[in-house]
């Protein structure tokens, strides 16, 4: 402080004391200007002396025409004493006196940064010099922060303009009077309205994009430039200068339209996003009467981008759903959208002045702020596909995963609707060129859809939607008459696009379906499944694939079926069936109704009545099927008994016994003629190709119609576990004919399905847990049985020698028992809490083993032992991908981890060991084939080999088929989708 003062006293005795007193709102450096024309000194020069030190100065930064300077601490103390005002004056007045703290090399040194450019500078302009007179008695130029209401001095009407790289200038307002009324309405509106502000930035916008117009019918704007301009001012110059000027009335005008909560209510297209603001005609009216410009209506009414647009379509969007994330981005001007600031805007005129003269051209222009020369070149490439898919179709409505020439037109495409509103002109206009419905508010798929119909049009005429739209295929045809039907509901410009195609609203009102009525149709599908039974006898033997006399009987009749079974069928379709074949959908298999059909034809045929005297007459089929109907006839349900009683064939029937030679009774199946299949009498008729999927295994019990088989099925699982106390059944077990063990394997992958995707149990598979609770266990099922075993064989009394209580000896309970306690530590707790209940504890289990084995209870010392050789190749490659048959310093580390991938798919869970590998290599067990792993390392490691090169090329032409982590992982070595890596492209390898 001694340095500051002995400082200040010599500039005081050089030049006298006086005040100098700030302007409210004055910028920092019009302050210092001020102050040092008293002292008769330059700016540069008093900023040099306010912050010298031992001979030093720190300013930093360019000194222009519209730089503003920023001081320390200890620089403001100096100034505060040059010009005798306190700090709290200086700072109330000054609103850039405290705004940051520049550095210098030491903090109690004085240091001042200068700043230059629209990013650090707020808006600023010149004083109105009258009302600096008045203020400080002298005329001096003076620049102060002017907000948007603060341009125009209405005591002396002028205008307070900004210019890049000068000190700003005063334009007379005495021809513009509407100028001086717009800041006073202004001003009245920021009063009234809390989004004024909001709404004038958008305004600015929208009036700046008008101006870049230049439409023929504006005359007010080129009248009002004219009168303001300077003499020796350049016009083309004065134009980019005077635009805020001009056009300020106007952007009071349109932010009062845009802040009138009435007009947004009232922006809403019937529910509808606006697909240009002429589906806004309240918007574009209003605006049009404010701004006394009625042409302006037909100007905008075919606008589809631009600031105002996309405030329109965020406001329809708002009216929806009302949120704060939708007023926010109501009131967001995009960057594409904003005003250029005017430096670059005078840089841009000075080079088109200069044209192509070398000598005087100035330096190249800077790109555009928030542009990207790379976007720039990425929006071109894909512009050329574009260009290319709308020569050869007519149009840009895409799939998502559209290719043009290799390129992702599709996804490209996604990207620019969605960027739409914030996308600029010049690439809006340019896909508007190719196609103006490139966007559009409604499904693209309606657009893809419309485009076939036009082509249809196109070809073969109008369309007559009174006549049920004759000539157009199945599903276009639906659509058209599906338009018809919502046609009220539907966008206005989607009516539009229908009228070019002749549907107009009268059209749609009188449309008629394109296929006939769903009553006609069923009347025909039951005329038809009349006709088969009363050729055949029923509808048995309608397959899927059955056709009668042109109509699908087989499919339709499929369809009943199914939806019999879910319980959507009508009582009414139902019973219809019902009366042409009581069996039409019979409980059970139809492959057992088709072989009792036969066996009907057969008894028939053999001209007979009773079935012992018709035996011997029928075919080999229908004679082995009855001989097993009988053995098997108390697994029957009471309506096959019922049918078979018809037949006259009962338990104690006596028909001829099965000959002996029976080698060509495996040449068909049991329900046409040809023989039986072997394996049929354990099913109970059904062919070998229905033995995979015998009654009650496929997926019963999920949905109503599954119901009652899985009820027969718990039957079969209780009888099971009364006898055995566990339902742990191998697969090939069977209970009284039924597949029990095919059937509890089904419902067990069933439930692990479900738990690895996160989704709760089902309900119905409790009543199995109620049965047994270890009935789907989450370890190995073959433990689980050697439980039971051991459980068994210890409660009978066997293995009188023991140890500590348990079974010892050289059998398979020894061994078992023996197993168990060596691995005690590494099981399950819920493992060691059943071995508890037969007694295999902690202490039992040590006294069992032994001293010598007695470690393996707490620690696991052979896989400690192999996981040191994972580790160690982990550390020398870099992951535990190895190939199966690989070792590693002689152990064989491949076949040990695929051994432990196969537990680890298998087992429920993560068990201790994954996690260590995992904490090794977090992909040494990936979701996908381990083919690509080992391919994917190859090429980390040797990406330049064409092995590599070929693999990478197939990965990237397959990329949206990958799972996400396979990318992310292509992505750390380099491999993406949009990188174009010098490959040389091969054959596809697969994944």
């Amino acid at each position: 402080m001694s340095q500051a003062t002995g400082w200040v006293g010599e500039l005081l005795l050089a030049a006298g004391a006086f005040r100098v007193a700030p302007l409210q709102g004055e910028m920092t450096l019009s302050f210092l200007g001020r102050i040092a024309d008293g002292y008769g000194l330059t700016v540069r020069n008093l900023l040099s002396t306010v912050t010298e030190v031992a001979g030093q100065q720190d300013v930093v930064g360019a000194l222009q025409g519209d730089s503003e300077v920023f001081l320390n601490a200890a620089a403001r103390d100096r100034v505060a004493a040059l010009c005798r005002v306190p700090q709290v004056s200086l700072h109330r007045a000054l609103p850039a006196w405290t705004r940051e703290e520049p550095l210098g090399p030491s903090k109690e040194r004085p240091a001042a940064r200068l700043h230059n450019g629209v990013e650090t500078v707020a808006a600023w302009g010149l004083a109105c010099p009258g009302c600096v007179a008045t203020r400080t008695g002298r005329v001096a130029p003076a620049r102060v922060y002017l907000a948007a209401h603060q341009r125009v001095c209405p005591r002396h009407r002028r205008w307070l303009m900004s210019v890049p790289g000068s000190g700003g200038r005063v334009i007379g307002l005495a021809e513009c009077p509407e100028v001086v009324q717009g800041q006073e309405d202004h001003r009245r509106l920021l009063r009234r309205s809390p989004i004024a502000g909001l709404a004038f930035e958008v305004a600015e916008a929208i009036t700046a994009w008008w101006w870049a117009q230049k439409w023929p019918e504006e005359t007010t704007w080129p009248t009002r430039l004219r009168v303001t301009v300077p003499g020796g001012e350049e016009p083309g110059r004065w134009r980019v200068l005077a635009r805020g000027l001009v056009t300020y009335p106007e952007t009071v005008a349109v932010a009062g339209v845009l802040a009138d909560q009435t007009i947004g209510r009232r922006t809403q297209v019937h529910g509808h996003l606006p697909f240009s603001l002429g589906d806004l005609p309240v918007l574009i009216s209003e605006l049009a009467r404010c701004l006394r410009r009625p042409w302006l209506t037909d100007r905008l009414a075919s606008c589809m981008d631009g600031p105002l647009f996309a405030w329109a379509h965020q406001c329809s969007k708002a009216a929806e759903v009302a949120d704060v994330d939708g007023q926010r981005l109501l009131w967001k001007v995009h960057p594409a959208h904003r005003p250029r600031p005017l430096a670059d805007e005078l840089a841009q005129h000075l080079q088109e002045m200069v044209g192509g003269e070398a000598a005087e051209a100035p330096p190249l222009l800077k790109r555009r702020r928030g542009h990207s020369r790379q976007a720039d070149e990425a929006f071109e490439a894909g512009l050329t596909r574009a260009r290319a898919y709308a020569t050869a179709r007519g149009h840009l409505a895409t799939r998502a995963d559209t290719l043009q020439d290799g390129f992702p037109l599709g996804a490209w495409m996604t990207n620019q609707r969605m960027l739409r509103l914030g996308m600029p002109a010049r690439r809006s206009a340019a896909l508007q060129a190719l196609d103006p419905y490139w966007d559009t508010p409604w499904p693209t798929l309606w657009q893809r859809t419309y485009h076939q119909a036009r082509c249809h049009v196109a070809e073969q005429g109008p369309l007559d939607a009174r006549g049920g739209f004759p000539g157009t295929g199945l599903s276009l045809g639906e659509w058209l008459y599906l338009q018809c039907t919502r046609y009220p509901d539907l966008h206005p410009e989607q009516q539009r696009l229908l009228a070019r195609l002749g549907i107009d609203a009268a059209a749609a009102r009188d449309a008629r379906p394109r296929r006939r009525s769903q009553r006609a149709g069923e009347q025909e599908a039951l005329a038809h499944a009349r006709a088969w039974a009363l050729e055949h006898g029923s509808l048995a033997g309608v397959s899927v694939s059955t056709v009668h006399e042109g109509y699908p009987l087989g499919r339709w009749l499929s369809d009943r079926r199914g939806q019999m079974g879910r319980g959507v069928l009508s009582p009414d379709r139902a019973d219809a069936l019902t009366r042409i074949d009581p069996w039409w959908r019979p409980p059970w298999h139809l492959c057992w109704q088709r072989s009792y059909e036969h066996a009907c034809q057969q008894l028939q045929q053999a001209g007979g009545s009773e079935l012992v005297a018709s035996f011997p007459l029928m075919d080999r089929p229908a004679q082995e099927w009855l001989r097993i109907q009988q053995r098997r006839y108390h697994l029957l349900l009471p309506g096959q008994q019922d049918l078979l009683d018809q037949l006259g064939l009962k338990p104690e029937t006596a028909i001829a016994e099965a000959p002996a030679a029976t080698a060509s009774a495996s040449a068909a199946p049991l329900w046409a003629p040809g023989g039986p299949q072997e394996g049929a009498e354990a099913v109970g008729c059904l062919p070998a190709v229905a033995q995979h999927r015998p009654l009650g295994v496929p997926r019963v019990g999920q949905r109503p119609d599954h119901r009652a088989r899985f009820d027969s099925a718990l039957v079969h699982a209780r009888a099971w576990a009364d006898v055995h106390g566990h339902l742990a059944v191998p697969r090939d077990t069977r209970q009284s004919g039924f597949a029990l063990g095919m059937w509890l394997f089904s419902q067990r992958n069933r439930a692990k399905q479900r738990a690895r995707k996160g989704k709760p149990a089902s309900p119905h598979l409790g009543q199995l847990a109620a049965i047994d609770p270890w009935w789907n266990p989450s370890w190995d099922l073959h433990w689980q049985r050697n439980y039971y075993r051991a459980r068994d064989c210890m409660r009978a009394g066997r293995g009188a020698d023991t140890v500590g209580g348990l079974p010892i000896g050289k059998d398979a309970l020894g061994s078992r028992v023996k197993r168990q306690c060596t691995l005690y530590a590494s099981l399950h707790p819920d493992q060691q809490r059943l071995l508890a209940a037969i007694g295999i504890t902690l202490e039992a289990a040590r006294a069992r083993v032994g001293p010598r084995d007695s470690r393996r209870l707490t620690t696991t010392p052979r896989f400690e032992t192999d996981v040191a050789h994972a580790r160690s190749y982990a550390a020398q490659h870099g992951h535990l991908a190895p190939h199966a048959g690989e070792e590693h310093e002689g152990f064989p580390i491949g076949r040990w981890l695929a051994e432990h991938r196969q537990r680890a798919r298998k087992t429920m869970g993560t068990s201790p060991q994954a996690r260590v590998l995992a904490s090794l290599d977090p992909w040494w067990n990936p979701p996908w084939p381990m083919r690509w792993q080992y391919a994917y390392h190859h090429a980390r490691t040797h990406p330049d080999t064409p092995r590599a090169a070929r693999w990478i090329t197939a990965q990237r032409q397959a990329w949206p088929l990958l799972h996400p982590d396979q990318q992310q992982l292509l992505a750390d070595i380099g491999i993406s989708v949009g990188r174009q890596l010098s490959f040389q492209r091969g054959r596809s390898c697969s994944l």
